[in-house]
């Protein structure tokens, strides 16, 4: 028989895991077009790259703040439950089927897992018409996978699939940075997920906030006071820094540079 600490454990581990930023599903492709008379080679597009706390709730809040932007808009369902080999070639097909190749410059806004994809497939083939990326790190929510893996692998595998454990063996591809625009946003907050299980998150070693290594040169690094959920839609807090460094290639002068003093495990109210 299951004790009773166990089954709340359970219990709550299968509500975080169905409900937070490790739940993700088949969500329909987001492609906006803003003017098809105008040829691609004339125009610039950004593709988002959400990782696996993707949902279509939380595209709409992508699509809504994007698509008001003068660039045409991509948002792939590139994530593939059954490995990260798939999920890469899911993008690499994206990439080509949407032509974006022929677009004047691309530039991407990616998610954790998004930013491992997208990496391994610059490494694969060539940095090609990819201007700018704005990368969402977080020395916090880059540890939920192994979290998850190590509390509860079965559980895990079945609801989730097989990526999860897939992202886990594999350390951040990262790039040359050669003339793409680099911009970091960084977590600065814990989601449900780290703050139930805090204490096997910091087994993996201390995180030094105020000196951060995120093994990817860039142009310029930002905090933010979202946790990873927040992240999917509270644009009107990050929009515009986003937007900022795809434009001037550095984040706006209110941007804050160093980190929040404060517990990152505090919920915020």
């Amino acid at each position: 028989m299951i004790n009773k600490k166990k089954f709340i454990l359970l219990f709550t581990f299968v509500f975080v895991l169905l409900n937070s930023e490790l739940s993700f599903s088949k969500t329909p492709e987001v492609i906006v077009i803003q003017n098809s008379e105008i040829l691609r080679a004339e125009k610039e597009a950004i593709l988002v790259l959400p990782g696996v706390g993707d949902s279509k709730k939380r595209r709409k809040h992508q699509k809504a703040f994007f698509e008001k932007m003068d660039y045409d808009l991509f948002i792939p369902d590139y994530i593939e439950r059954k490995s990260y080999v798939s999920t890469l070639e899911n993008l690499s097909k994206f990439y080509e089927d949407q032509n974006l190749g022929d677009y004047k410059k691309v530039h991407v806004f990616s998610y954790i897992l998004g930013s491992w994809i997208l990496n391994e497939y610059i490494n694969k083939n060539g940095h090609q018409n990819i201007a700018t990326i704005v990368y969402d790190r977080s020395p916090l929510q880059e540890r939920a996978p192994q979290v998850a893996v190590d509390k509860m692998p079965l559980l895990t595998k079945i609801i989730k699939g097989k990526i999860i454990k897939d992202l886990t063996e594999h350390p951040y591809p990262s790039i040359d940075q050669k003339d793409i625009r680099i911009g970091i946003i960084v977590e600065n907050k814990a989601t449900r997920l780290i703050r139930i299980f805090k204490k096997k998150t910091l087994s993996y070693g201390p995180i030094n906030w105020n000196n951060l290594n995120f093994d990817q040169s860039h142009d310029d690094l930002m905090f933010t006071k979202l946790n990873h959920d927040q992240m999917y839609f509270s644009f009107d807090v990050i929009g515009t820094d986003i937007m900022h460094f795809i434009e001037h290639g550095s984040f706006s002068t209110n941007a804050r540079r160093d980190c929040y003093n404060w517990d990152v495990f505090e919920k915020l109210k």
